[in-house]
């Protein structure tokens, strides 16, 4: 996201409103009729990613007049992104490294819990992402009023999270737990607006819940959905998502040993990520461990961390 591309005009579609570009990485990116100008087929532009691509969705773009002089970092374009009220730390413990990796697994979880019991269920569908409240093994008192908004407000608290997490966008249907009166409506749909502010940059609209209990939001999408960079189209992690939980099971190794070395044994799958990165995988590793943690020749059935 932010990337600004030299791309090819490949074909007009003034039915689908657009037309569709060739970066010079292959990549096609989809850019309004309103934003294409007068080029004509063939022709090369400086196109900047608007939209990440997801599932079966192409990257959005849109004309720039010249490619950048100076690039931004891609790190420091996704912290515009966070809420200016968010913190950031650096992993230092074993313990950090695990809640990282607890966070891996939460964003790609189809539950999550609620923090006074019960759990939220969110599915992707190609028009929607539904999130569904599972009271199971919640216990609070007061009337059913009371109990509904107690739990339908955490609802929309951790709702409003795991769509930041996630990186999930479009139209977004919570059904709440009923009964749900007027003035519950109006802090319900208060209460995601805020809360979504709390996380994301990105624009939300959200309606008040429909007489059948359902609240409607609309995410802009921006980033690919974190589930889609992590996973492959089998639900299995990519070869990138392997590497990656590799070098993090290194950091954690070296948290609890600040004197040991150690090899990184790659599977086939993750040694075809390595290659493709070898020189970014490289200086992040040298910068990172400061030479304490190297690429063992070879490859192994799965990916391990070896101590030297």
């Amino acid at each position: 996201l932010g990337d600004v591309v030299d791309a090819r005009l490949r074909r007009r579609a003034p039915e689908q409103g657009g037309a569709f570009f060739e970066a010079t990485s292959g990549e096609e990116i989809f850019v309004r009729t309103g934003d294409t100008g007068k080029l004509t087929e063939g022709a090369s532009a400086p196109v900047e990613i608007v939209m990440e691509a997801r599932r079966d969705k192409l990257a959005r773009g849109k004309l720039r007049k010249s490619l950048p002089t100076d690039t931004v970092p891609a790190i420091d374009r996704w912290r515009t992104s966070i809420s200016e009220t968010a913190t950031f730390e650096t992993a230092e413990t074993t313990s950090d490294y695990d809640q990282i990796d607890s966070a891996f697994d939460e964003a790609l979880a189809s539950w999550c819990l609620l923090p006074g019991g019960g759990n939220l269920g969110i599915e992707r569908t190609r028009a929607l992402t539904a999130i569904d409240i599972d009271t199971a093994g919640r216990i609070s008192k007061g009337s059913a009023g009371a109990r509904a908004f107690s739990v339908n407000r955490e609802a929309v608290q951790e709702a409003a999270r795991q769509l930041s997490l996630r990186n999930l966008g479009g139209l977004v249907v919570l059904d709440c737990v009923g009964p749900i009166t007027a003035s519950t409506a109006d802090k319900l749909r208060a209460g995601l607006h805020e809360s979504f502010a709390a996380c994301s940059t990105r624009q939300i609209d959200v309606l008040k819940p429909s007489p059948f209990g359902l609240l409607q939001a609309k995410l802009a999408w921006t980033h690919a959905p974190l589930e889609d960079r992590l996973l492959d189209a089998q639900g299995q992690p990519t070869p990138e998502t392997e590497l990656l939980a590799l070098f993090r099971a290194a950091a954690r190794e070296t948290a609890a040993n600040r004197t040991g070395f150690y090899r990184l044994t790659l599977s086939a799958r993750a040694l075809q990520a390595y290659i493709a990165r070898r020189k970014q995988c490289d200086d992040l590793l040298r910068e990172a461990f400061s030479g304490r943690v190297k690429i063992a020749s070879g490859k192994g059935e799965k990916s391990v961390v070896r101590k030297e």
